[in-house]
């Protein structure tokens, strides 16, 4: 009832609902997103970024995410998708988010092109779509 009632609010005064999936990246140091070059005696330059985000599940049934992209990065391949089962603390493209919760969420990207410095912060604008192809959007900051 608060849901609707905040969506209603944001609604009159001209705000965006809030998504029924959300999306942060996670600050804990077990989950540590990091962006590096790649393997060197490949040709084509390459940069690996391994994200991890807190993704909180707003409603009554379980969602998978079936597809993640960086903005404006060509990736040469999404290497893994995999969410974290709160029992056995695997990660699995299977694993859904489950309904009301949140979990972790393991993405892994190959993405051509020259790296950026590990010196300098990545920006980037993350786009996750899920099993009934709702796109979701998050803001990715990595020191």
């Amino acid at each position: 009832m608060l849901g609707k009632a905040w969506g209603w609010l944001t609604a009159r005064l001209g705000g965006q609902p809030q998504g029924r999936l959300r999306f942060s990246v996670h600050r804990h140091p077990a989950y540590e997103s990091f962006w590096r070059p790649s393997d060197q005696s490949q040709r084509t330059p390459r940069m690996e970024v391994q994200i991890y985000l807190e993704a909180s599940n707003m409603i009554n049934e379980p969602r998978w995410i079936t597809n993640a992209e960086i903005e404006g990065m060509p990736a040469h391949a999404t290497v893994v998708i995999g969410v974290r089962d709160a029992g056995t603390g695997k990660f699995a493209a299977e694993n859904p988010l489950p309904p009301q919760r949140i979990a972790v969420v393991s993405l892994l990207f190959l993405i051509d092109g020259q790296s950026r410095s590990v010196d300098e912060p990545f920006h980037a604008t993350l786009f996750l779509t899920d099993n009934l192809g709702e796109r979701h959007s998050t803001k990715v900051i990595m020191n």
